[in-house]
């Protein structure tokens, strides 16, 4: 097996650290607040499975996130739920069957009492431990801080939310902007997106090399307890990524120009696979679906500067923005051919007449029967905003439905997201702003965070919740 399959395995291992506590120091106690032998218990009845040995402690890297682990005399599976109070209301994935186990209880903000309980399920008997406690500990100084106004998020439980300007870092939040994970990063480092993996373990990043030394480029891991780092390179990946079901990461990656081609000293971007066994594979390439003479661009950089991919596993296809041509191409994941492209100078799609054209875009979404599209525009516009298309992908027809502006307009020269929630409310991240807005259809405001002043944030994923069931 290669080193980069190896890494790449270790990555997905959830080996946990070797964090150790106690009553006195973040280890558990019952529910009614006194100590229990150093942190562990003993539940159940003669009747019923015993729940043995558990032990809770607050990971030294991540004072957020609690380690608690269990056995059991007999084969069983299990579970924890937890909360901020004896109604618990959140529960862990549940446990492979075996005799010892763990979980991590991820969701929690910091100096906060969290109240867990066990459960346990085995050969038609069930049992589960004691209520007990355990607090979580103070964030470190450094980490973003942020407000929220507007009523509670009810669409989503998480965001991911990657920050730069006066801190550099990965922060998960809760709908009251509380910081429930955090991971510190050098100032120096070229975050372009962070995501919390499709199993729930890791947090990944895509780090782009420095436009001298894109070659530098790779993916990183971090278990959510933070006791393990796994970084693999991937050379000249740039801009964005997405994690397929399977594990796989594809990157946007640069690439010079072929030799013989009239653009030799330029760049432009190609999707990338790595799977999970290290393997490295080209699914699409600018320079052979890309008619650059119909294009008019010469950009000093990077000819397409893809900045936003999306994937749909229903379709087997991808969806890749690219900035300097205003154009969002559908690309058949199989055959690494373009199905369609979408607005700029590449348009196969008929607009009505007057249509204002996105220009500059980030990241979008794809609709049952339309795209949601960050617009930032042209600076001398003066303002960005949110547009949404009505398409009909065979007639290659594009009707825009909807716009939102905030109010004041802002303009938003790098980044930029959009996310549409099932009851049709939409999110809007200002990234160069530091501001998340949840609208309805009226434009109306009804959920907002803002970072301190000199605070930016990057692409955002909201999640419905941090476990796999």
């Amino acid at each position: 097996m290669s080193p980069l399959a190896i890494a790449l395995l270790l990555a997905c291992a959830d080996k946990g650290g070797d964090d150790s506590g106690s009553p006195a120091d973040g280890g558990a106690t019952d529910g009614g607040g006194t100590t229990d032998g150093g942190g562990t218990t003993d539940g159940g009845t003669a009747s019923e499975l015993q729940v043995l040995d558990v032990t809770a402690t607050v990971s030294e890297h991540v004072v957020t996130v609690v380690r608690v682990s269990w056995t059991t005399a007999e084969e069983t599976t299990g579970w924890v739920e937890f909360g901020e109070t004896s109604a618990y209301g959140l529960t862990t994935a549940t446990t492979a069957a075996g005799t010892t186990h763990e979980a991590l209880l991820v969701g929690m903000p910091a100096d906060t009492e969290v109240h867990f309980r066990v459960h346990v399920e085995g050969a038609g008997s069930s049992g589960q431990s004691e209520a007990l406690t355990i607090t979580t500990g103070s964030l470190p100084s450094g980490l973003p801080t942020f407000s929220v106004t507007g009523d509670p998020a009810t669409q989503w439980s998480y965001q991911v939310i990657p920050t730069q300007g006066t801190s550099y870092a990965v922060v998960m939040v809760d709908a009251q902007g509380r910081i429930v994970w955090y991971d510190q990063l050098p100032a120096e480092g070229n975050l372009m997106r962070a995501v919390l993996s499709h199993d729930r373990q890791h947090m990944i990043y895509c780090l782009a090399g420095p436009q001298n030394d894109l070659a530098s480029g790779s993916v990183e891991w971090v278990s959510l307890d933070g006791a393990e780092r796994t970084n693999v390179p991937f050379p000249y990946i740039d801009h964005d990524m997405v994690e397929l079901p399977d594990g796989t990461i594809t990157g946007i990656v640069v690439t010079q120009a072929p030799e013989g081609s009239p653009y030799v000293g330029k760049t432009a971007d190609r999707l990338v696979e790595l799977s999970p066994d290290g393997t490295l594979r080209e699914i699409w390439s600018a320079w052979d679906q890309v008619d650059f003479s119909k294009a008019h661009v010469d950009h000093e950089f990077n000819m397409t500067h893809g900045n936003g991919l999306d994937y749909d596993p229903v379709e087997d296809v991808y969806y890749m923005s690219a900035k300097a041509l205003g154009t969002i191409f559908k690309i058949d994941r199989a055959t690494g051919e373009t199905i369609w492209q979408l607005n700029g100078m590449l348009n196969q799609f008929a607009f009505p007449k007057g249509t204002e054209i996105v220009q500059m875009q980030h990241q979008f979404q794809l609709l049952p029967d339309g795209i949601l599209i960050f617009d930032n525009g042209p600076q001398d516009r003066g303002y960005s905003r949110v547009v949404e298309l009505e398409l009909d992908q065979d007639a290659l027809t594009a009707e825009q439905t909807w716009e939102y502006i905030r109010d004041p307009s802002v303009y938003v020269f790098a980044k930029g997201d959009v996310h549409r929630f099932d009851d049709g409310t939409t999110q809007v991240v200002w990234s160069a702003s530091g501001e998340i807005q949840n609208v309805d259809d009226a434009g109306t405001v009804h959920w907002q965070l803002n970072t301190e002043l000199g605070q930016a944030i990057t692409f955002v994923q909201v999640l419905d919740n941090l476990y796999v069931r």
